[in-house]
């Protein structure tokens, strides 16, 4: 299992998993970073929260990268260590 919180490097995986969240039933499992494309969308059909219902499972899964990776920027924007 990862340790999001004693690895920053992991930071873009966690935004992932935790993105999941806003668009499925069940957050993915933190595993869910190494599983491949079809795994993931097995997951979502599984999983899929209801205004996404006839969504197609790739679509679902556009949307989460996209969070995570928005996230991901906004967060190296704003909470860049400042240089002195």
């Amino acid at each position: 299992m990862y340790d999001f919180v004693q690895d920053p490097d992991r930071l873009k995986d966690k935004l992932f998993v935790q993105m999941s969240e806003n668009y499925l039933t069940n957050t993915f499992p933190v595993e869910a970073v190494d599983w491949e494309q079809e795994q993931l969308e097995h997951w979502i059909e599984e999983n899929k929260w209801e205004p996404f219902v006839y969504w197609d499972n790739h679509s679902i899964l556009e949307l989460i990268e996209m969070a995570a990776i928005k996230a991901y920027e906004f967060w190296q924007k704003e909470f860049k260590p400042n240089a002195t």
